[in-house]
């Protein structure tokens, strides 16, 4: 039972049927709006359609969006931020995979020496770095799972041992289905990678972990997950932080190591400081590689009933355990930066229907680290998330410094806003180049690619730079949509939009051309003109 994979016809019948539809309040009005009693059933209708688990339940979730419309715009600024910074160029660019029977594509991919991968629900692509397709498949042919019970794919480029990793997670078993290249020039699906499944003890009856997120250390993989107990739980009860050991080495496999080879595990409960929840664990894609890495939190934000304002992010330090290298040390109590409020955004419009694009709940969706020549050569953690502002949404992003552990700061933050387009699905990377010896250079300038849409505009994946602390750049064009989203999640009358996202990718070149700064390559969502359903969209960028 996947969360994205659907019969589109009669789970639209269905979740009319259930009418989760919440009654919006118009612009400027004082009360709550209001939803309609959800039962269990409707929270898993709930989960197929959308994708993702609220955090504090359905009907919390539909006011909150109701509410976030109803005041979307009211603290647009008159006219868009002053940007001065040199703006980003476009390099190879191409349409990447798409699956029609599934909403939304969860779009990502990882650049390395050679390729480029791409890994979306439920699809998995390897690309010439010229944007040429060498090789295709679905995910279930890559893990050896059933393909209907797969979801929340990520792929990532790791310096360190010099190959791709991913990890999807299984659904119905309550397991991740993850794996590696046997070097790092895949070319062939499935026998380019050596591939595994991890329970970390879940049971499925009782424990979902959703929202799987994939980071790395030089001895580990990380996946920051909310975890619900059951399908029936109308709220996430906590986040806990999965552990894989990783393949030690860079040099090609040809037998693939059993799977006793590696040991795996899980910190459970993540908070802030404060002693409160901290959701959506983030583990950020290590460009750097070192013992320690890192898991980015933060506040919950849901409205109402909280209809509070975030103003936590919340840093877990991972490092490997100096009495058992095996098994990594997490750092009990997060480290919270207070930063400026924010909260949940509303539903994006398109041109020309009335469908609008699920935003999100404000999570933190991507984060990559790496060494920043701009402040010292000191490691930074890079991190984006959609909340609320702009024209009715925006992207709040912040560069963060992790030591020391116990006080982490900003180096510093910024917004990507406009007056008149909403502003979402946020992939953040570094330009920093990591070689197979482990040698650096760059990392003083990050490329923020990220979608766009409006009453008057078709769905748009744009992106922005900025170099050390200078200024941000005005918006660039990368891929116009020629149509809106038609797909068949924008007729589940869920409440909550045509399903969009849930994350876009980013992550730093590890070959980029000489020249004064690096690259990043990004993937976001497009609108396949045929049947207006999600695709995606692959781009080279140099900041």
């Amino acid at each position: 039972m996947s969360l994205r994979r659907r019969a589109s016809a009669l789970l639209g019948a269905v979740a009319l049927s259930l009418g989760l539809v919440a009654a919006l309040a118009p612009p400027g009005a004082n009360a709550q709006p209001k939803a309609k009693p959800v039962t269990n059933a409707a929270l898993i209708n709930y989960l197929h359609a959308n994708g993702y688990l609220p955090l504090h339940g359905l009907a919390t979730l539909q006011r909150a969006k109701a509410y976030a419309a109803a005041h979307a715009g009211q603290f647009a600024p008159a006219s868009a931020p002053a940007q001065a910074g040199a703006a980003p160029t476009i390099g190879a660019s191409w349409q990447g995979i798409n699956d029609p029977t599934v909403s939304p594509p969860d779009t990502n991919g990882a650049i390395g020496p050679n390729s480029y991968v791409e890994i979306i629900n439920l699809q998995i692509a390897i690309y010439t770095r010229s944007g040429g397709l060498t090789s295709a498949g679905t995910l279930g042919l890559l893990t050896g799972h059933s393909q209907f019970n797969l979801s929340d794919p990520m792929v990532l480029w790791d310096p360190d041992t010099q190959r791709f990793f991913y990890n999807v997670w299984d659904v119905a078993q309550s397991t991740m289905a993850w794996g590696f290249s046997k070097d790092s020039n895949p070319t062939t699906i499935p026998a380019s990678f050596c591939n595994y499944t991890a329970s970390f003890g879940y049971n499925p009856s009782t424990d979902i972990p959703d929202y799987p997120k994939l980071g790395q250390t030089k001895g580990f993989l990380l996946i920051g997950v909310n975890h619900y107990p059951s399908f029936s739980s109308m709220h996430a009860d906590r986040s806990d932080v999965l552990w894989i050991s990783k393949p030690q080495g860079q040099s090609p496999v040809t037998t693939c190591p059993a799977a006793s080879t590696f040991t795996t595990g899980k910190f459970i409960n993540l908070k802030n400081s404060d002693g409160s929840q901290a959701f959506t664990p983030v583990p950020a894609i290590q460009t750097d590689p070192s013992a320690t890495g890192f898991v980015t939190t933060m506040s919950d934000i849901e409205c109402p009933d909280i209809c509070g304002t975030g103003t936590k992010i919340t840093v877990h330090a991972v490092r490997g355990n100096p009495h058992n290298p095996a098994v990594p040390q997490l750092l009990t109590t997060g480290h919270s930066i207070t930063v400026p409020g924010f909260t949940s955004p509303p539903n994006a419009p398109q041109n020309g229907t009335t469908n609008v694009l699920d935003t999100l709940d404000g999570r933190l969706t991507h984060a990559v680290s790496g060494i920043d020549p701009s402040h010292s050569n000191k490691l930074a953690i890079w991190v984006a998330h959609t909340v609320a502002g702009g024209a009715g949404s925006q992207i709040n992003w912040y560069e963060i410094n992790p030591f020391p552990v116990a006080t982490p700061t900003l180096f510093q933050s910024g917004i990507v806003s406009d007056p008149s387009l909403y502003v979402f699905n946020a992939g953040i990377s570094n330009d920093r180049m990591v070689v197979a010896s482990g040698t650096g250079s760059h990392g003083d300038a990050m490329v923020l690619g990220f979608s766009t849409s409006s009453s008057s505009t078709f769905p748009a994946a744009q992106m922005v730079s900025k170099i050390g602390t200078g200024a941000q750049s005005a918006f660039v064009l990368v891929d116009q949509s020629a149509t809106f989203d038609n797909d068949f999640t924008c007729t589940t009358a869920t409440g909550n939009g045509c399903r969009w996202g849930d994350y876009g990718g980013a992550t730093p070149d590890p070959a980029a051309p000489a020249g004064a700064h690096g690259e990043a390559w990004c993937t976001n969502e497009h609108v396949v003109t045929i049947g207006k359903s999600n695709g995606t969209w692959n781009w080279e960028a140099k900041p």
